[in-house]
């Protein structure tokens, strides 16, 4: 249900407690990198102390939300396992940002669940269709569901991407009214608001913990919090996904590693001299795909190598054409 400094709070047919893992089974954690996480299956012994169950083992995960990791190291975060749906949450106020959805999309299309928009705020924007329209059009393939937690409208046919016996994930920046849509669809309030700053139009952290909820309607949804950085890596994005539209082009590329950018014969270049294809947008795919493949070669000492060895002899060009 949740994990927290090392201890996991399980739900078992005898109801819920806080657990940690045996040490022989903290160590085949660490060496592989593995941190427990919300919608994990878990193997629990009971225990006879104050500490009801030890865990000893892990499930197989299913569907998992990854994120890049942050800061030294390139390990990746399991946000959310063993999904169907990720909900990807946007308000319709100043948190609006479709550059940001568009990583997202990314993100979710790499857990192998099926993304789903969520743009919160619905009455606070008179003009909420064109700004879900506007959605639509970076989200091909994906349902744009424009609700609002307050009066209700659009909550039954969001809570119909999540029947019963299935596992949900929001993802979202601090302020999408993520906390808010949570108690809407519990009916009570289990999580704590705040109020958006007037100054930048953003929310503050009321969520702390990655926590699923058991939903009255039977589905499970896992709440996570505000994500300021969405970092793509290279196992946990699917770019062609999320780019459906640039990759369909692709397949009439001249070339198969074509990158899009200056090589003749190249389909997506055609594509945007003749307006079909969004500047903006192509920048944006052309942006992410560098950060996916510099992420790959981080953690690929062979790619690494040959990376810096390519800038090194860029720099002795540029240093030899200056000297001339």
């Amino acid at each position: 249900m949740a994990a927290s400094r090392g201890l996991v709070l399980a739900r078992t047919a005898k109801g819920e407690c806080w657990s940690a893992p045996t040490g022989r089974f903290r160590e085949r954690l660490q060496r592989d990198g593995i941190s427990l996480c919300a919608g994990d299956w878990i193997m629990l012994q009971p225990n006879p102390g104050p500490s009801k169950a030890s865990i000893i083992d892990l499930l197989p995960r299913s569907a998992s939300l990854m994120r890049q990791g942050t800061g030294p190291g390139i390990r990746q975060q399991c946000l959310a396992a063993n999904l169907e749906v990720v909900w990807l949450v946007m308000g319709l106020d100043r948190n609006f940002n479709p550059a940001r959805m568009e990583r997202l999309l990314a993100l979710a299309w790499g857990s192998g669940a099926q993304p789903v928009v969520v743009l919160t705020k619905r009455d606070l924007n008179a003009q909420w269709e064109a700004f879900a329209t506007r959605i639509e059009g970076i989200a091909p393939g994906v349902p744009v569901l424009a609700i609002s937690a307050h009066s209700g409208e659009g909550l039954e046919e969001l809570q119909g991407f999540l029947p019963e016996g299935h596992t949900a994930v929001m993802v979202g920046s601090s302020g999408a009214g993520k906390s808010t849509l949570l108690n809407a669809l519990m009916g009570s309030d289990v999580r704590r608001t705040k109020e958006i700053r007037v100054s930048d139009g953003r929310g503050r952290h009321t969520t702390s913990l990655r926590e699923l909820f058991l939903l009255p309607r039977g589905g499970c949804l896992i709440d996570t919090p505000g994500i300021r950085e969405v970092g793509l890596g290279a196992e946990g994005a699917d770019l062609d996904s999320a780019f459906s539209d640039i990759a369909g082009l692709a397949g009439d590329c001249r070339f198969r590693d074509c990158s899009h950018s200056a090589e003749p014969g190249c389909a997506v270049q055609v594509a945007l001299a003749e307006g079909s294809l969004d500047p903006d947008r192509h920048g944006h795919y052309l942006r992410l795909r560098r950060e996916v493949a510099f992420e790959a070669a981080r953690s690929d000492e062979h790619l690494w190598r040959e990376r810096e060895e390519k800038w090194r002899r860029i720099s002795r060009l540029q240093k030899q054409f200056k000297e001339r």
